[in-house]
């Protein structure tokens, strides 16, 4: 199984994205949709990176997390699964520049 890096810039736009959503749908949601997303990278996007689609527009990968409104952006080879960002899934994504992402 390839190893997983997640960016800082994930990490702090994960926390963005369910810090809005505990006021509307509660911490119990929200916690939820945290583990769904994580749950989805680890046993599904490291061993299967291949299914979700490419977006020529910043050369990352594009996979829409399953029973959430989040969308996560990476990029891997043969050792590494590297996710760049999350946003959500109606987010524009055009502008997004893997140049500024933190690790």
């Amino acid at each position: 199984m390839r190893s997983i890096r997640y960016s800082i810039t994930f990490n702090d736009q994960l926390t963005e994205l369910l810090d809005q959503g505990e006021a509307k749908f509660g911490r119990a949601v929200v916690d939820s949709k945290k583990n769904i997303v994580y749950d989805t990278i680890y046993r599904h996007l490291a061993n299967f990176p291949g299914t979700a689609r490419r977006e020529e527009a910043h050369g990352l990968f594009v996979y829409q997390i399953g029973k959430t409104p989040f969308v996560v952006l990476f990029e891997y080879d043969d050792n590494e699964l590297r996710i760049h960002f999350v946003v959500h899934n109606r987010a524009d994504r055009s502008r997004i520049d893997p140049a500024g992402i933190e690790w």
